[in-house]
């Protein structure tokens, strides 16, 4: 398949769902303006099996990644650098022979790595690419093979969430500390935003971007594994940079659970370090480019959510309002949950030639959760084929 050209022309979306579609195997050169930074992206009968970045800085290298995270120390990076040289393995798998870590840890960091490097590509907007066509097995997978189809709906997310999340999120020198605990206990109204939180931030909605008041209350219910993750790791010292070190989540949900843990009242920003304070990597991605829907969806959550806060005293009127917005809310997620569904029907028919007979199907092959199919507060969502052509409702 003779496919090169300009990023400008012909976006890094359009080239991973034509080289996945067509279950091809080789290697997709992508080369950054001024030729500045150059990624290569193995493919095994459409899924990637690795990515490598040229001129890799050192900082983003395995090693420094693994050291960051505080999973080996100096001393062990050093000495697996100082081997390589002579033996020319790589610096992971030497660290998995002497001991520093296990084969499924270093398997997890070249796992999460391959996702953040093809995650910015989404972000190159010039800069030229090029495939290049190579026989069956001419390369070993480095981590998990990952599917086309799943680089494309996660890195299609996150650029629709970014926006909502660096506006929360605009410093790495942040530093955050801790002002309530996992044990408090929940109120009517905590548990009402939770719902509406819940509903507007699956699948397709970005987080809400609207702050609690300091000191609400919440059970730990309402954190997900992500954000406990994260609060673990927020101690008053250590900055965001750090924290995303640590986490091993990766930038995105690193950055999107710091500002649920705000949203919720669990954590608030304490200070900020100096330039010459900060320690780790630095980062230079620029993730300002905004979805179009982010500004319809910032302007419904924004007349929901006033409408929790301000609304009126009396019992009467508050149960009024709460049945109310709890309706919407359901509505909404019901709606989520259709397109989720529906792109997982274009997903379903690119694999494997056409539409399924039934929403089960989706399920079977692993394409979406059977609890999607099952919003609650109303009926399973129907689904009926017509052809080349779907409807659900």
């Amino acid at each position: 398949m003779a496919l090169q050209g300009s990023l400008s022309d012909f976006g890094i979306a359009e080239i991973l769902q034509l080289i996945g579609s067509q279950q091809k195997t080789g290697i997709l050169h992508v080369i950054g303006a001024d030729d500045a930074d150059e990624v290569h992206i193995f493919f095994a009968s459409g899924r990637i099996i690795r990515c490598d970045v040229a001129r890799r800085d050192k900082r983003d290298s395995l090693g420094a990644a693994l050291l960051a995270a505080e999973v080996i120390d100096r001393d062990q990076l050093t000495a697996a650098q100082k081997e390589q040289k002579s033996t020319l393995k790589r610096v992971g798998d030497l660290l998995v022979e002497h001991g520093a870590l296990t084969a499924d840890v270093l398997q997890d960091f070249s796992d999460l790595q391959t996702r953040e490097t093809l995650y910015r590509l989404f972000e190159w907007k010039t800069g030229s690419y090029a495939f290049e066509g190579k026989p069956p097995n001419f390369a070993r997978p480095v981590g998990t093979p990952i599917s086309s189809e799943t680089v494309l709906m996660e890195g299609f997310r996150m650029l629709d969430e970014w926006p909502l999340v660096r506006a929360r999120i605009s410093n790495y020198g942040l530093v955050f500390r801790i002002v309530r605990s996992l044990g408090d206990v929940e109120t009517e109204a905590d548990a009402l935003e939770r719902i509406l939180d819940d509903a507007f931030s699956e699948f397709v909605e970005p987080a809400p971007d609207v702050s609690r008041p300091k000191g609400a209350t919440g059970t730990p219910s309402n954190l997900g594994r992500q954000e406990r993750r994260v609060l673990q790791l927020i101690d008053g010292k250590r900055t965001v940079a750090q924290i995303i070190d640590r986490s091993r989540l990766g930038e995105f949900e690193t950055c999107k659970a710091l500002v649920t843990l705000q949203n919720e009242g669990y954590i608030e920003a304490a200070r900020l370090k100096k330039p010459q304070e900060q320690p780790g990597r630095t980062r230079g991605i620029d993730w300002r480019a905004v979805a179009s829907r982010s500004a319809v969806n910032v302007a419904a959550l924004g007349a929901i959510v006033a409408a929790v806060l301000f609304m009126p005293r009396s019992r009467i009127e508050i149960h009024r309002n709460t049945q109310q917005v709890a309706f919407e809310a359901v509505e909404r997620l019901r709606t989520n949950r259709i397109v989720a569904v529906a792109q997982a029907l274009e997903v379903y028919r690119v694999e494997m030639g056409s539409y399924p007979d039934s929403l089960e199907k989706l399920v079977a092959q692993g394409f979406v959760e059977g609890f999607v199919l099952l919003p609650p507060g109303g009926d399973p969502i129907e689904y009926l084929t017509i052809g080349d052509d779907f409807d659900l409702r």
